[in-house]
C-alpha cells in the first residue's frame, strides 16, 4: 500500500511538473499577479491617508476631482506647481470611474504602477537573457524589497516615477538582446511614449534618468549611432512632445512666469543645484548608501555577496583585457545584462548622490537594477549551483541580523507593552508578530540551506517580507497617525462643523491632513511676525464681518503671545495640539 501511495504521489509530481513546465509563461504571471495582489493590494485601504506627501498629493487630486481644473493642480486653494498632474489625473481617473475618493482608491494608481514595474522586470529579464526563471527571480526580488513594498502603498509620486523610468529604459535596452531588426522601431517609439510619461509624473528628472542611463549603455557597447537613428529618434521626438508638452504650454499659459519660475527655476534646477533654494533638504554624499543599505531588505546580503565577487571578476577581466574597449565587449548576454544593469544602478546613485536635495524615495528607480543583479545572482545558485558559498554566507548573515533585530524588536515591545506575543489588539501586539515572524521565518531559510533546497530558500526569502507588508500594512502604518495626526484632523471636524469657519494651524507645519476633514482654507502659520500677526486680525476681522467661528490650533510647548491667545477660549488639550476658538 504504501510502495503503491508513493508510486502514484511520485507520478503525479512528474506530471505536475511537466504541465507546468509546458505552461511556464502562463505559470510565471499567474504567480506574478497572486503576489502582487499580495504585496501591493492587500490593505491598500487600511488606514488614513499619512502625513507623509500622501495627504498633499491625494487632497490636490481630490480637488481637480471637485473643481474640474485638470491643468494647474491646487493645494489648500492656491496653485501647486511643484510637480506636474500625471498622477493626480491617474488618482481622478479612478474617483471617476469608481465614484469614490476613498483611501484604497486614492492608493490604487500607485500600486497599480508598482506591478507594471514588476511585470515590466519579468518580462525584460524574460527576453534578455532567454529564461523566464530569471525574469521571475528578478522581478520576485524588486516586489518584495523593503522599499518599494512600503512605498508601494503609499500614495506618494516616486513609485510611478520609478514604474515610468524603468519601462522607459526597459524599452530601449532590450533592443540590444536578439529584437528582430523591423521591432525595434516599435520599441524606441514605446521608449519615447514612456518617457513622455514619466515627465508628466515628476518633471524635466523623467528626461535625464532614462537618456542618462540608455545613452551610458549604448555608449559602452559602441551602439551610440542607435540612439540618433533617424529612424527612431524623429518619430520618437515627435511621440515625446505630443506626450510631455500639450500640459506644459497649457499650465504656463494659464500661470504665466509663476510656473516658469515655480516649476522649473525652483523645484528644477535650484533643488538640485542648491537645496536652500528649494525645500531645504540638503544631505551629505553617502546619504543614499544607509538608504539602499536599509531599503533593499532583505537581499542587501545577497547582493553585497554579488557585489563582491562582481568587482574580482572585474579586476581579473581588466588585468586580461588589452583595451578598455574589450573590457565592455558584449560578448554574452550574460555579460551585456550585468554591465547594463551595474551602468543603470551607478549612474543613477551617483547623480542623486551629487545632487543638493536629497529624500530618501529619490533613489527608487535604481531599485530594478539591484534587482537584475541580485537576480542573476540567485538564478545562476537555483539553476546551476553556481555562486554557493556567496549565497551561504549571505543567508546566514541574513537570518541572524533578522533573528537578532526580530528578538531586540519582541523584548522591547513586550516590555513596554506588556501584553503576550498574540495579543495583538494595537500596534504594540502587531509589532510582536512581526518581530516572531523574523525570528521564524529566518530560522527556516537556515533549514532550507541546510537541506539543500534552492528555490525553497529563495521562496523563503519572498514569504519573509510578505509576511512583513502584510503585518505591516495591516496595522502599524496605521500607527504613525497616532502621533497627532489623529487630533488634527478631529480638531478639523470640529472646524467643519460650523458653516462658514476659519482654521487656522499654528506651528503644526504644512500638516495636509486637516484639509482630509476640512473644506475651507487652511491658514498655516510657522512663525509669529508682523505679516503672520496681521494676517490672524485680518481672519478675526473677516470672521466677524461674516458673523462666524475662528478656530485655532496650536502645538503645545510653544510660546504665543497673549494678545493672540485672548481672543479665543480653549476648546480641547491633546497630547500633541491644543484648540481654541472664538465665536
Amino acid at each position: 500500500m504504501g510502495e503503491n501511495f508513493k508510486a502514484h504521489l511520485n507520478d503525479f509530481l512528474k506530471r505536475a511538473k511537466d504541465f507546468i513546465t509546458k505552461y511556464a509563461n502562463p505559470f510565471c504571471i499567474l504567480a506574478l499577479i497572486l503576489f502582487c495582489y499580495l504585496f501591493c493590494i492587500l490593505n491598500l485601504g487600511n488606514y488614513r491617508l499619512i502625513d507623509i506627501d500622501e495627504t498633499r498629493y491625494v487632497n490636490i487630486a481630490r480637488a481637480m476631482f471637485t473643481g474640474g481644473d485638470y491643468i494647474t493642480p491646487y493645494l489648500n486653494f492656491e496653485p501647486f506647481l511643484e510637480k506636474p498632474p500625471l498622477f493626480y489625473w491617474f488618482i481622478v481617473l479612478l474617483y471617476k470611474l469608481t465614484g469614490s475618493t476613498d483611501e484604497f482608491i486614492s492608493r490604487l494608481p500607485n500600486a497599480l504602477m508598482c506591478i507594471m514595474a514588476v511585470f515590466a522586470t519579468y518580462f525584460f529579464g524574460k527576453k534578455a537573457l532567454n529564461s523566464k526563471i530569471f525574469g521571475l527571480i528578478s522581478a520576485f526580488i524588486l516586489l518584495s524589497s523593503v522599499w518599494v513594498g512600503l512605498f508601494a502603498h503609499l500614495a506618494i509620486m516616486d513609485i510611478g516615477f520609478m514604474a515610468l523610468c524603468t519601462v522607459t529604459i526597459y524599452c530601449a535596452v532590450v533592443t540590444l538582446f536578439n529584437v528582430k531588426e523591423e521591432n525595434k522601431k516599435y520599441l524606441w517609439y514605446l521608449a519615447y511614449f514612456f518617457m513622455g510619461l514619466s515627465v508628466l509624473q515628476k518633471g524635466l528628472i523623467g528626461i535625464i534618468i532614462p537618456v542618462m542611463v540608455t545613452g551610458l549603455t549604448f555608449l559602452a557597447f559602441n551602439k551610440g549611432k542607435e540612439l540618433v537613428k533617424p529612424l527612431y529618434i524623429i518619430p520618437g521626438v515627435i511621440i515625446f512632445l505630443l506626450v510631455a508638452a500639450p500640459w506644459h504650454i497649457a499650465a504656463y499659459t494659464a500661470n504665466g512666469s509663476m510656473f516658469f519660475e515655480d516649476y522649473i527655476v525652483k523645484h528644477h534646477f535650484a533643488r538640485f543645484l542648491n537645496s536652500s533654494l528649494g525645500i531645504n533638504r540638503k544631505q551629505p554624499f553617502i546619504f543614499y548608501v544607509p538608504v539602499i543599505l536599509a531599503g533593499f531588505m532583505p537581499w542587501v546580503f545577497s547582493f553585497i555577496s554579488a557585489c563582491i565577487r562582481g568587482v574580482k571578476s572585474l579586476i581579473k577581466d581588466f588585468r586580461a583585457a588589452k583595451s578598455f574597449k574589450q573590457l565592455f565587449s558584449a560578448d554574452t548576454n550574460d555579460r551585456k545584462l550585468l554591465v547594463f544593469a551595474s551602468i543603470y544602478m551607478l549612474s543613477i546613485f551617483l547623480f542623486f548622490s551629487i545632487s543638493s536635495t536629497k529624500l530618501p524615495t529619490y533613489v527608487l528607480p535604481l531599485f530594478p537594477a539591484l534587482s537584475l543583479i541580485t537576480g542573476y545572482y540567485w538564478w545562476g545558485y537555483i539553476t546551476d549551483n553556481k555562486f554557493e558559498k556567496g549565497i551561504k554566507i549571505s543567508t546566514v548573515t541574513g537570518a541572524v541580523f533578522f533573528i537578532l533585530f526580530g528578538t531586540g524588536g519582541a523584548l522591547i515591545t513586550n516590555f513596554l507593552s506588556g501584553e503576550s506575543l498574540f495579543y495583538a489588539q494595537n500596534a504594540d501586539g502587531f509589532r510582536l508578530i512581526l518581530s516572531s515572524w523574523l525570528i521564524v521565518i529566518s530560522l527556516i531559510t537556515i533549514l532550507c540551506l541546510i537541506s539543500k533546497n534552492r528555490p525553497l530558500l529563495f521562496i523563503a526569502n519572498v514569504i519573509l517580507m510578505l509576511g512583513v507588508s502584510i503585518i505591516t500594512s495591516g496595522r502599524i502604518l496605521g500607527y504613525v497617525t497616532t502621533f497627532g495626526q489623529n487630533e488634527l484632523e478631529h480638531y478639523a471636524d470640529r472646524a467643519q462643523i460650523v458653516s462658514g469657519s476659519k482654521l487656522i494651524a499654528f506651528g503644526t507645519g504644512s500638516k495636509y491632513s486637516l484639509l482630509n476633514n476640512y473644506d475651507g482654507k487652511v491658514y498655516y502659520i510657522s512663525n509669529l511676525n508682523n505679516s503672520s500677526y496681521n494676517t490672524i486680525k485680518d481672519i478675526i476681522k473677516n470672521a466677524d464681518a461674516q458673523k462666524t467661528a475662528v478656530y485655532l490650533i496650536i502645538k503645545k510647548k510653544k510660546q504665543y503671545p497673549s494678545s493672540i491667545l485672548q481672543e479665543f477660549t480653549k476648546l480641547e488639550s491633546g497630547n500633541k495640539y491644543n484648540l481654541y476658538v472664538r465665536y
